[in-house]
């Protein structure tokens, strides 16, 4: 996991003995590239340091026919189906045949992790009560004189 990485598309060394290479892959614009196998790429998945982020859909032109049969289920035309002259005398328990022709694909991309934030957050008291606690410190100490 600590090694140094050539990257073959920016023909430079990144990593270092100090950091692992997905520290370092948090910069690049190439991430994930061929040097990380699937079974790192799922590895690293599970152990929570890469996340999936939904970037959009992608449009794809398909040319698909679909029957909505009687019962409401919705199956794929056969390929003989022939739109022109489909022969209705076959497909009596076919109510409607669905043309669709944009099919969406969701896109994600695998990222790494951000790096965690440095300072560590306590549960912070209000600014209030450290000035009023100090107030009572200060008047205890002068009543007792």
């Amino acid at each position: 996991m600590y090694q140094n990485i050539y990257c073959t598309r920016q023909h430079s060394i990144s990593g270092s003995y100090y950091t692992t290479p997905l520290r370092c892959a948090r910069t690049c614009k190439q991430f994930p590239c061929e040097y990380f196998s699937e079974e790192q790429l799922q590895e690293y998945i599970s152990q929570g340091w890469i996340i999936e982020i939904f970037t959009g859909f992608k449009t794809r032109r398909e040319r698909m026919y679909l029957f909505r049969k009687n019962d409401g289920t919705i199956e794929e035309a056969p390929d003989s189906f022939d739109h022109q002259n489909p022969g209705w005398d076959d497909f009596k328990e076919v109510e409607e045949v669905l043309f669709v022709s944009k099919v969406l694909i969701p896109q994600i991309k695998l990222v790494p992790k951000p790096a965690q934030s440095t300072k560590q957050s306590k549960p912070a008291r209000p600014e209030k009560e450290e000035k009023a606690d100090k107030t009572e410190a200060k008047e205890k100490t002068t009543r007792k004189k």
